[in-house]
């Protein structure tokens, strides 16, 4: 049965949680390590997004502090930086890392970088298809498994549809994400917010955190593959 069987454990579950757990712990240990080293301008976070920000031309664009850790994001609905408190306060490499990489996503929507619409484009299939599309497939194994019905195994298909656009949004969200990173090195230069014995730091904090997506995107195409096998399987069986 679907979670319940050993192939799903070992091949799908533990490598996902492997994974993940590497990925979390390669980024808290790096903002720990880089949040404790001082940026040369002794600006701190919120004064490195006002910098950049005015340098880059995206004045429209308002700073926010948010509680959470590592919780930072660009709304491109509402135009605002979200920064944590963290982030907002300190006066760190890290800081000024992460405050980058999301004014890249801010030049990304200023620019209308067209990778970031189509995931903008894709969230409410993306949610739709992680909410739903899991509960769909075992809905239409089930239905295939009691009563025969070949009905069964088009429920579970279009499960598997819904979820399918969850890969799409994760595969699509990695070359954004991987430009926004991009975008950040050269920010912080442009701009004269990071010195030269800075910039590794900056690059390695942004590099753990691509580590992360590419892990989301792995998860993401390992569970489609293993829900189809299961359909499919189901449906020569049938």
């Amino acid at each position: 049965m679907l979670f319940l069987d050993w192939h799903y454990l070992l091949y799908v579950a533990l490598p996902i949680m492997a994974l993940s757990f590497i990925a979390s712990s390669w980024v808290k240990s790096t903002y720990r390590r880089y949040s404790q080293v001082r940026n040369s301008s002794g600006m701190s976070g919120a004064d490195v997004a006002r910098r950049i920000l005015t340098g880059a031309g995206l004045n429209d664009v308002t700073v926010q502090v948010i509680d959470g850790e590592l919780s930072d994001n660009y709304d491109p609905r509402t135009k605002t930086l979200n920064l944590s408190r963290e982030v907002a306060t300190g006066s760190s490499v890290a800081a000024e890392a992460v405050v980058a990489h999301e004014i890249g996503h801010a030049q990304q929507d200023r620019q209308g970088y067209f990778a970031m619409r189509w995931r903008s484009d894709l969230v409410p299939a993306a949610n739709l298809g992680s909410q739903a599309g899991p509960f769909i497939v075992i809905a239409g194994i089930l239905l295939s498994a009691f009563t025969g019905s070949v009905i069964g195994f088009y429920v579970a298909l279009a499960g598997l549809a819904l979820f399918a656009a969850v890969v799409a949004f994760q595969l699509i969200t990695t070359p954004v994400e991987l430009n926004a990173s991009r975008r950040a090195l050269r920010l912080l230069a442009d701009n004269g917010v990071i010195f030269p014995e800075e910039q590794e730091g900056a690059r390695r904090m942004l590099r753990a955190a691509a580590f992360t997506y590419w892990v989301a995107l792995f998860a993401g195409l390992l569970t489609l593959l293993y829900y189809a096998s299961i359909v499919f399987g189901n449906r020569r069986n049938n």
